[in-house]
Parts: C-alpha cells; structure tokens; sequence
C-alpha cells in the first residue's frame, strides 16, 4: 500500500514548503513588532492650507482631540481614511487630505470655507451656500455684509450676492445687508444706509433689469440723497420706474414732486417721491368728469408711476 511517509522526494518538497511558510511567518511577525515599536509611533501633526483657525489654541486642541480618536497604530498601520473621517463635523473645514511624513509625522492639508457674510440665523454665509461656524476677530466680522433668508435659501442668497454687487458696483455702492423674505422677494441695504427694494424675481432677468433702471437714475438718486440720510428708499418694483422717498423729496398737495427738476426730467421714467401717502380719486367722480370734458382735452401725464 503507497504511503507518503515512503516517498522520500514528497516529504523533502513538503518540509522545503513549511519550512518556507513558517519563515514568513516568523517575518511577518518581526516586522509587526518592530513597526509597534516607539520609534515608529506618530507625535507630531503638521497642519498646511487654510491653517488661520487652527492658530487659535482652543481650536487647535479641537483638531488634535479629532485626531486623537481616529489614530490607531503607528506610521505603517494608521488608517487615514479614519482620521480623515474624523475631521468632517468640524463645520468650517470644506476638505481634508491626510498623508504621512516620515518618520513620525501626519501633515494634514486643510481646506477651509470662506465666509462671504454673516448669516442671520447664526454662523455664517460661504460662496457655495454652506452656513458654518467659525471664530472671526471683530475686525473681520465687520468686513462682512449680513444675509438673511429662509432657512432651506442659504445657497440662493450665496448665489444672488456677487450678481447684486456687481449690479452696485459701477455706482460705487457697497451692500451691508441682503435680504430675501419669506414671500422670496429681495431687498438690499447699502452701507450709505440707502433702502432699496428689488422685489420678486417672477422672471429670470427682473432683477438685473431692475438694476439697470437704477444705473441709468445714478446722478438723480444721488444728486437727492443727503449725507448721512438713514431713513433713504428706493422701490423698484415698478414697470416703468422706481419710487424714491428721501429727505429732499416730498409730495405737494396737488400730488406732484415738490423738487422741480425731479418732475421735469424724470416724468418718462416714472419716478416719484414716497413721503407721503398717494392722492386718491374716486373712479365714478373721475369718470363723470371726463365725461364732461371736451374730446379735444389731452389727458394730462401723472409724475407718479402706478406699480
């Protein structure tokens, strides 16, 4: 009866085979001891990128807590994809990337959000629409406009803000607050303390239309406006002009526009002034004196826009 124990070429090709595997084994676990060994342990993070918030001491042992809890083993044996994941409910941070320094070292490369404004619900604003926290000295936060809005339209206010100030820009104009209500309609605050009201943007080029109607007034508004007026409004949610109620502008009794060259060169484009409540007419009054009129009679322009 064949046996292997009898086959003097099988056993030594056996014994060359476990003799092999157990010296792999006997490496696998050298290596293993001698990379768990100190001189292989991580002690040092060396952060790069967008590292102005980590200069501050308490975020500084925030980061390193976070990257405490995601290290395990050495150089060779840490996961990174675990201290990378361990970053990411630091709200201000946008990405990470994680990579190892020989001999003891994690470089963590930071990406951080930028703030464009400070958003009113708390936090604040960054160019994508992401709402996070971050520590600003007070000197940063008043570089920065205030935005408001309903809670799921932080990306649509963080859209519509540079289109609003480059609207603003070529009159010299700087937001300090941008507005977008409920109803979804927008309003703009400028630093001069000017109120303007842009409305709804039922149509996809309302807006800049609007803005352009308020380019092409620049030297009436602002020949109007007084320095250091606060209480400045502007409508611009009408068809063919804006309403506009400033210090200098006034109603009269009759309904027109107190300032004479406001109502000479401005009858066309509809401006008047909103001091005051409008004048109203009763329609049967008014058309039983058209009635009487003469067909002859021109109609007479009213310097108020009806919106």
């Amino acid at each position: 009866m064949f046996s292997i124990w009898h086959d003097t070429a099988l056993m030594e090709k056996l014994a060359r085979v476990l003799w092999r595997v157990a010296a792999l084994l006997l490496l696998f676990a050298g290596l293993t001891w001698v990379l768990q060994r100190p001189y292989f342990a991580i002690n040092q993070f060396r952060f790069v990128g967008d590292v102005q918030q980590i200069e501050e001491p308490h975020l500084n042992g925030l980061l390193k807590k976070h990257l405490s809890d995601g290290l395990s083993g050495g150089f060779f044996s840490m996961d990174l994809d675990n201290v990378q994941s361990s970053l990411k409910d630091i709200s201000w941070i946008k990405s990470t990337s994680i990579r190892r320094v020989w001999p003891h070292e994690i470089e963590v490369n930071i990406t951080a959000y930028q703030p464009i404004s400070v958003w009113a619900a708390g936090g604040y604003l960054s160019a994508d629409g992401h709402v996070f926290e971050v520590n600003l000295s007070d000197e940063q936060k008043h570089k920065l406009m205030f935005t408001s809005g309903p809670d799921k339209a932080a990306e649509l206010v963080a859209s519509k803000a540079p289109l609003f100030e480059a609207w603003l820009k070529p009159m010299g104009w700087r937001m300090s607050k941008l507005t977008l209500t409920e109803r979804y309609s927008w309003n703009v605050t400028l630093d001069n303390g000017l109120d303007i009201e842009f409305g709804r943007e039922d149509t996809p080029t309302m807006l800049e239309e609007r803005a352009h109607r308020l380019q092409l007034s620049e030297k009436f508004i602002k020949s109007n406006l007084s320095a250091g007026e606060t209480n400045a409004y502007i409508d611009l949610r009408y068809p063919n002009g804006f309403a506009m109620r400033t210090q200098k502008l006034r109603r009269t009794n009759n309904g027109g526009v107190a300032n004479a060259e406001t109502a000479r060169t401005h009858t066309v484009a509809a401006v008047a002034a909103v001091a005051a409540a409008p004048v109203k007419t009763d329609k049967k009054v008014a058309a039983k004196k058209a009635d009487n009129k003469p067909t002859a009679t021109k109609r007479k322009t009213s310097n108020a826009a009806q919106p």
